[in-house]
Formats: C-alpha cells, sequence, structure tokens
C-alpha cells in the first residue's frame, strides 16, 4: 500500500493495481491525451528503497496529470482521491497539515471521515490549546488569496484537502484563524501567551494581504514587529475588506461590491471586475439596521436599514457563501457560514437585548424573507 501525498499533503492510500486501473480507466477517457508512463510493475519483493522510488514515481504520476485541470478534476481522478481505502478494515488515517496563525504547519493524524470538530480538536491538542482559548478560534478553508471560509462542524477536512489540492497556501488549504468580535473578550485572553502569538501574527497577516486597512496603526504594527514585540493588537474601528469576495448587490446595476466591516460601520464600496474599487461607498451606521435574512434558493443575504424617517429598505447582495444554520442564541453559540452574519447578527442583538428585549430579530410569525 503506498501512502500518496500531492503539494505537501496526504490524499490516499492506494494499491499499485488501483493505479493501474486509474491509469487506464484516464486512458480511455481522455484518448487524445499523451498520459506519462506509470512506474513499471515488478513481480519479485521490493526493498525499501525500491518502494519508495515507486512511491515517488506514483506521486509524480498524479500531480503531472493532476496539472490538466479537465483531468484533475474528472469524475474518475477525485473518487480514485476520495474514495475509502479498500486496504483497511474500517476507515483509514490519513495526515492533513494545517496552517497556524504564526506563519507555522502543524499535521495531525486523525481518520479520513474525521469532522471539522474533529480536526479542530486534534489541532488544538497538538499545540497545546487548552479549552477556552479554543473557543475564540477555528478552522477554515483558504478559497483564495484574499478570501477565507469558515468551515461547518460536520464537513469533512480530508474532502476538501483532496479537491483543493492546487490551493493558495502552499502545502495546505486549511487555516486556524481567530474567531472572536469582541474587545472586551480580546482583554480576558491578554494573559494567553499563545492566543496573543496568534491574535499579533494574524493582525500583521491580515494587514500585508490588505484584509483590513490598518490606517494609522501601520507604523505602530510595523515597529512592533521589528522589535519582535508580540503584543494583543485591536483594530476596532479599521475596516475589514472583504469578508465575502465582490459580488453583485441589487442596489448596483452594472459592477460589483466589496464589504467593509468595523464596529462602526458596514460598508459596500463599488467596484469593477475584478477587485477594481470605484468612489462610490455606502456606509450603514449599525443601529441603522433592523433585520436580516438569507435566501438560500436566490443564493443571496438580505438586510433592511432604516435612516430617520424615511421607509426601511431592503438590500440584497448575492454570494454562494449564504448558508447559514438558525440565528444564535445568545449569539456565538451556533455556526454561521459567513463571518460577516455573526458579527452582524451579534452587534444587532446586544444592542436591541440592551434597549427592547421583546424586539425580535425575526420572529417565528414575520419571518424576514416575507418582507422581501
Amino acid at each position: 500500500v503506498y501512502n500518496v501525498y500531492m503539494a505537501g499533503r496526504q490524499l490516499c492510500s492506494k494499491r499499485y493495481r488501483e493505479f493501474a486501473i486509474l491509469h487506464q480507466n484516464l486512458k480511455r477517457e481522455f484518448a487524445n491525451f499523451t498520459f506519462p508512463r506509470l512506474p513499471g510493475k515488478w513481480p519479485f519483493s521490493l526493498s525499501e528503497q525500491q518502494l519508495d522510488a515507486r512511491r515517488r514515481g506514483l506521486e509524480e504520476y498524479l500531480e503531472k496529470v493532476c496539472s490538466i485541470r479537465v483531468i484533475g478534476e474528472s469524475d474518475i481522478m477525485q473518487e480514485f482521491l476520495s474514495e475509502s481505502d479498500e486496504n483497511y478494515n474500517g476507515v483509514s488515517d490519513v495526515e492533513l497539515r494545517v496552517a497556524l496563525p504564526d506563519i507555522t504547519t502543524v499535521t495531525v493524524r486523525v481518520k479520513k471521515n474525521s469532522t471539522t470538530d474533529q480536526v479542530y480538536q486534534a489541532v488544538a491538542a497538538k499545540v497545546g490549546m487548552d479549552s477556552i482559548t479554543a473557543n475564540y478560534f477555528a478552522l477554515f478553508e483558504v478559497i483564495n488569496h484574499s478570501f477565507v471560509r469558515k468551515l461547518a462542524p460536520n464537513e469533512f477536512p480530508h474532502k476538501l484537502y483532496v479537491q483543493n489540492y492546487t490551493s493558495a497556501v502552499p502545502g495546505t488549504c486549511l487555516t486556524i484563524r481567530k474567531w472572536l468580535f469582541t474587545t472586551e473578550e480580546e482583554v480576558l485572553l491578554n494573559d494567553n501567551d499563545l492566543a496573543v502569538t496568534y491574535f499579533f501574527h494574524q493582525a500583521v497577516d491580515d494587514v500585508k494581504k490588505g484584509y483590513i486597512k490598518a490606517e494609522e496603526k501601520s507604523y505602530q504594527l510595523q515597529k512592533l514587529c521589528e522589535q519582535r514585540k508580540m503584543v494583543m493588537v485591536s483594530f476596532p474601528t479599521c475596516p475589514l475588506l472583504s469578508f465575502l469576495p465582490h459580488c453583485s448587490c441589487d442596489s448596483r446595476r452594472k459592477g460589483h461590491v466589496i464589504t467593509a466591516i468595523s464596529i462602526k460601520h458596514f460598508k459596500l464600496h463599488a467596484c469593477t471586475l475584478p477587485w477594481v474599487l470605484q468612489n462610490q461607498v455606502i456606509a450603514f451606521e449599525w443601529d441603522e439596521m433592523q433585520r436580516w435574512d438569507t435566501d438560500e434558493e436566490g443564493m443571496a443575504f438580505c438586510f433592511e436599514y432604516a435612516r430617520g424617517e424615511k421607509k426601511p429598505r431592503w438590500v440584497k447582495i448575492f454570494t454562494p457563501y449564504v448558508t447559514v444554520q438558525s440565528p444564535p442564541t445568545p449569539p456565538g453559540s451556533a455556526f454561521l457560514f459567513i463571518p460577516f452574519f455573526y458579527l452582524f447578527f451579534s452587534l444587532v442583538k446586544v444592542e436591541e437585548e440592551a434597549t427592547d428585549k421583546d424586539n425580535k430579530n425575526c420572529s417565528k410569525d414575520n419571518m424576514c424573507s416575507k418582507v422581501i
């Protein structure tokens, strides 16, 4: 049985004959493509050195074949990479490499069918993270250099591993990131060395990648990096750009919008494709927000806002990252696909509870979707 690695990650464990069957199936499906030679079968026992050489040869074969996108994404190849290993009784173990906020990686060995929660707990244990600190981080999938997606508790990270062998992050498409939205809770973690280290490195990386517009704090952050001083760095008023890839929006007939979030505002920046900002910016105060809802069939996130004496208005943002579970009670107790949903709901909910506990965000008898 050969443990096959691609882009630094273990994808599957297969026998040689399974590779031979794959090779023949691919040649039939893609008759016009000239496939690389599969390492030959040897009738006698192989030494450890020869076995390792064959394993590397099989990995090189897969890398060359999968570099052709139409082949790598074909049903034949995907089934080969993701199907259960027939050589084990039960579910086989796999190694998953996960990126950490401090730019290091950790490798955990888990069952192939391990869920997000199980993989995350394995990572937390490996890095020595206590149960309290673990509540403020989560496992994400790197979609591209400008967007990461929080995984649902019941997803299977290894499946993403297989699907994203050409991910934006060298060696892995899985990463641990901060999952915390209040400065009060950040202060409580100020004496936790691991949390401070991760928060600091993520802040530096987010500013570098353009996730956060640090504005006047850029110089402070640069000096801290030069002095190698890791302290709790917070950007409560700095806009986070963006929680979503650029999206179409019903408030713009042409072009898209890029979302930007801070404690003070939620902004929609007008943009052309792809990611070219224009001068138009619509800013919404959090206390202007009335309700929100999701349209899963239409793949849209909707929110209602009201200004002064004007009639409340709905805005619809179209995005494939719209699926959510029911709103958390209290805020943060349930999984939400998009961090924006979590932040928006938490801030509005806290404000509502402080002013009027009877004013529900979305009541059972008056669903937001009926008003849209």
